[in-house]
């Protein structure tokens, strides 16, 4: 992980000492997450956070950011009774946009997501801390686009497939991961 973090920090720097510009801006919008090999409905949340958008190459973008975004599931037991994970989570996407086309992007990156409470609710005001039974850490791998309706103003969709299990030693044989689908809006700030 410290090879990673050292990796990634050596890639961010050489990035953005060869930015011509960087703006800032924020983003937020609608969530709906599942995590897979966990039956039921899907979790609608939200996401919102702050970007440092910048151009690197003729038609070619970084955008690193951070997010506090919800995410978890709800499922049923007994087939009755319905209760949710909600896995609350500080997401740093590393997003690497192609403009194919003047506004109109393409993205795809990797995303370090950070475990900032876990709760199971359920029937009957039952609220339950379950962070200790969670990896504080996620990796996940977007995908997404995005179009500017102008200079300042866009709108967005990304899906997000985790790559980690969230749940250490599991008791069954299933690997649990984060999915996300992700609708919002951008604003930058020029």
């Amino acid at each position: 992980m410290k090879k990673l973090s050292c990796l990634t920090l050596i890639c961010l720097t050489c990035i953005l000492t060869q930015a011509q510009k960087v703006i800032p801006g924020f983003k937020g919008g609608l969530n709906v997450a599942n995590v897979s090999n966990l039956y039921g409905d899907n979790r609608i949340s939200g996401h919102i956070g702050l970007f440092l958008h910048t151009s690197i190459a003729k038609d070619w973008a970084f955008q690193p950011e951070i997010l506090y975004s919800g995410q978890g599931q709800k499922y049923w037991v007994n087939n009755d009774i319905q209760y949710t994970w909600a896995l609350n989570y500080i997401n740093i996407p590393l997003m690497f946009q192609y403009y194919p086309v003047h506004r109109f992007y393409l993205e795809a990156g990797p995303q370090l997501g950070i475990l900032v409470a876990a709760r199971n609710k359920g029937p009957n005001g039952y609220n339950a801390n379950i962070i200790d039974r969670a990896h504080k850490a996620d990796a996940t791998l977007n995908f997404g686009m995005g179009y500017y309706f102008n200079r300042t103003a866009g709108a967005y969709m990304r899906y997000g497939l985790g790559l980690s299990d969230i749940t250490p030693d599991d008791v069954d044989r299933y690997t649990y991961s984060n999915r996300v689908f992700q609708l919002g809006v951008e604003i930058r700030l020029h």
